[in-house]
């Protein structure tokens, strides 16, 4: 079995400690394991541990990092509440950054606004109750996943590489519950339905991106300042809170803003599953197995805005390898089901974006085991 399950973990320390040791079992090599960082407002006291890790093909690089009273990015809004894990994904790693940040990783994704280092990241409460799971993805790319449940709710951190569609240079992916700017809660309770309420689906599109894709898409990486990453989310680069790299990442999975965008230029016209979402807390969604009455596993699919952007067009990239979306109607979360009928003896872990019957309904995703 690839997943871990780990109960009773009070903090971010905690989590990230269990994170490098699935991890490390899973064929992953640790670079940095829990080690202790200096915040980045330059004073000397610790706030935080970083975890650096690399894919066992050595193709994905990412560094997470604990915050523990201070932000760790370069903007984010909610200070007052800084406690969480950020990501960020990266093409190599140093121990040792020319800035001495933490994120100042080569390639890692920048807003195409001023070049600032932006990721994922999920709020964590201090001196909490959580339950942690860890999945790995080996094959047909590498991925990892990694589930955090606090109070009912669930937010997801993910790192690895696509299947890709085609040979292409890059194909480096990350996602979160929350990009970087949003990762910390307004509530100082840490309160299930603000943290609900300010989350978007892992692997979705959505007007404040939390994936991201590190690749070569036409024109773009030849742009001064080049544009290495695609964003799934809206391309305004004067709102900080859309994490806009350059360059547009499209997912079958949008959340209600972006399917709002009718007339207005932003939304990513490919074949999606809006018509299979959940459309408020009571509906059950479209996307349920007639056949076994669990639900369908439904492929991942990254496209790409292709020059020139005004166009509009967009074309596939490759799957997001063993994550599927899915109907948690009549599945529990955490559970493994045998949903790939009529292939009998694949298990699949589910979970919800945030909590069953929530802000997304009954929408959830499945990962292979």
């Amino acid at each position: 079995m690839s997943y871990q399950k780990y109960t009773g973990l009070t903090d971010a320390v905690a989590i990230l400690q269990k994170v490098g040791e699935f991890a490390a079992a899973q064929g992953w090599t640790v670079l940095q394991n829990c080690i202790v960082d200096v915040p980045i407002d330059g004073t000397g006291t610790s706030d935080g541990v970083k975890l650096a890790l690399k894919s066992p093909d050595s193709k994905v690089f990412g560094v997470f990092r604990s915050a523990g009273g201070k932000k760790i990015f370069p903007s984010q809004k909610n200070e007052q509440n800084a406690h969480g894990i950020g990501l960020v994904a990266c093409t190599a790693h140093t121990n040792n950054p020319p800035s001495g940040f933490w994120y100042d990783q080569p390639n890692a994704p920048v807003l195409v606004a001023n070049q600032e280092v932006i990721g994922a990241g999920i709020p964590v409460k201090p001196q909490g109750e959580h339950t942690l799971y860890c999945n790995a993805i080996l094959e047909p790319a590498p991925m990892l996943i990694v589930s955090v449940e606090t109070a009912g709710v669930f937010q997801h951190l993910a790192l690895g590489a696509l299947e890709k569609i085609g040979d292409w240079d890059g194909g480096l992916i990350f996602s979160g519950s929350r990009n970087s700017y949003n990762m910390f809660t307004s509530s100082a309770t840490f309160e299930a339905t603000a943290i609900e309420a300010e989350s978007v689906p892992l692997f979705s599109m959505t007007t404040c991106a939390a994936t991201f894709l590190r690749a070569d898409i036409d024109a773009a990486p030849l742009r001064s300042p080049s544009v290495l990453w695609a964003s799934a989310g809206k391309n305004d680069a004067a709102d900080i809170s859309c994490a806009y790299t350059g360059k547009q990442l499209a997912l079958p999975v949008k959340t209600k803003d972006v399917l709002a965008d009718e007339n207005k230029g932003w939304n990513a016209y490919i074949p999606d599953y809006s018509l299979l979402q959940s459309k408020d807390t009571t509906d059950t969604g479209c996307n349920v197995n007639t056949l076994n009455c669990i639900t369908m596993n439904m492929n991942l699919v990254a496209y790409a805005l292709r020059d020139p952007d005004g166009l509009r067009n967009f074309s596939p990239l490759g799957y997001v390898p063993g994550v599927y979306f899915i109907s948690m109607r009549n599945v529990a979360p955490g559970q493994l089901y045998e949903i790939s009928y009529p292939k009998s003896g694949m298990l699949h872990q589910v979970f919800p974006y945030t909590r069953r019957r929530g802000l997304y309904g009954m929408d959830g995703f499945s990962i292979q085991q």
